[in-house]
C-alpha cells in the first residue's frame, strides 16, 4: 500500500504568526505531530510519503502514486483540508481524515467525500 500523508495549509491568521516566521526565516509554527505518530503506526510494508503544505506541497506524482490520501487538519485548515478530500476522491484514491477538526466537526469531512 502507498500513502500521501498530508498537513493542510495555514491561511495567514493571528494565529498562524505569519510575520514572526518571516522574520525567523521559517516557514511553520505547528510541527504535524498527530499525522507523524500515524505514519508510525502504518504497516511497515506501506511506503509513505508525508508533506506539511507550508514547507512544502506535494507534486501531481505523488498523487498519482498513492493508493491512500491520509489527511489531519485543525478548523483552520478547513479549505485547504476540504479541497484535499475533494482532489483524492476526484482522482480516485481513498482518503482517511484524522485530527481535531474531522474529530469534533466530521460532517465537513463526510460532505466533502473522506471515506
Amino acid at each position: 500500500m502507498k500513502a500521501l500523508l498530508i498537513w493542510p495549509h495555514f491561511p495567514n491568521s493571528f494565529w498562524s504568526y505569519q510575520e514572526t516566521l518571516n522574520l525567523a526565516d521559517l516557514r511553520s509554527t505547528n510541527p504535524p505531530l498527530g499525522l507523524i505518530t500515524v505514519a508510525a503506526m502504518l504497516p511497515k510494508d506501506w511506503e509513505i510519503r508525508f508533506y506539511d503544505r507550508n514547507v512544502r506541497p506535494e507534486t501531481d506524482d505523488d498523487w498519482a502514486w498513492c493508493d491512500i490520501v491520509i489527511v489531519s487538519a485543525m478548523i483552520v485548515q478547513k479549505q485547504d483540508f476540504r479541497s484535499l478530500i475533494q482532489k483524492g476522491v476526484a482522482l480516485g484514491k481513498k482518503v482517511a481524515v484524522g485530527g481535531p477538526f474531522p474529530t469534533s466537526v466530521p460532517d465537513v469531512a463526510l460532505e466533502a467525500g473522506a471515506h
